[in-house]
């Protein structure tokens, strides 16, 4: 889901690379809902030889992180309103003994989206990807109840995605269910503007909250149940 895309606002611009080793992005919540945050690899000309690793911090709480090195890759969290972000993107060497003349850049986007927006995106809307065979694997969900406090939730798996343009946004469900332990989250894909090559790829996809206390995790898309998902308790 592209920035400024209606669901979603980009509010805060960085890269890594050839404009420096590192950049934080910084952002707080505004009105009295929760939002989703986004931090996204939008454009990349980065060297192969180099990695742009991603942290959010919530409230000073470190909350999720991931590689984001691919144009197009992600990490996200939700947070409640009032809360404050901060992006942390470095550029590391991975000593592949790759050669460039160029450092290249990495540019990356901080973006907040509304969650009743997202979850109500008509399917028919131009971008919108809509699938009954969607493939996926390695979910795994966990509470981190190890202090400090506050406790932490997280989700991660990889859904399969038809091209490398594809982006892939793991959401709350809404209305949720009656049964307040099992969370409901939805899988939404949106296809990037241009022309890429039709090969099929996996997508890492997570979900952090803070305070999210749940027995299990229920990930749909449309209207399939695609993995029920037991959560584990790390303490």
């Amino acid at each position: 889901m592209s920035a400024d895309s209606g669901a979603c606002t980009s509010v805060a611009r960085g890269g890594v690379g050839e404009s420096g080793a590192s950049a934080l992005l910084i952002h707080s919540i505004k009105g009295p809902h929760s939002k989703m945050i986004v931090l996204r690899n939008v454009e990349s000309s980065l060297c192969p030889n180099t990695w742009a690793l991603a942290s959010l911090f919530v409230n000073g709480t470190p909350m999720a992180s991931g590689n984001i090195s691919t144009e197009g890759s992600s990490i996200q969290v939700e947070v409640s309103a009032g809360g404050s972000v901060a992006a942390l993107i470095q550029a590391v060497p991975n000593f592949n003994r790759v050669s460039c003349v160029r450092l290249g850049e990495a540019s990356i986007n901080l973006e907040e989206c509304d969650l009743v927006s997202l979850s109500r995106t008509n399917e028919t809307q131009a971008g919108v990807i809509s699938t009954s065979n969607i493939v996926t694997r390695d979910w795994y969900a966990w509470n981190n109840t190890m202090p400090p406090k506050p406790d932490q939730f997280h989700l991660v798996g990889e859904v399969q995605v038809p091209n490398p343009g594809v982006d892939v946004v793991l959401l709350p469900r809404i209305p949720q269910g009656f049964n307040p332990r099992i969370l409901l989250m939805e899988i939404h894909l949106h296809q990037r503007p241009g022309i890429w090559p039709q090969f099929v790829v996996w997508k890492p996809v997570s979900y952090s909250k803070v305070n999210g206390d749940y027995d299990s995790v229920q990930v749909f898309h449309g209207n399939d149940l695609v993995v029920d998902i037991p959560v584990e308790v790390v303490q």
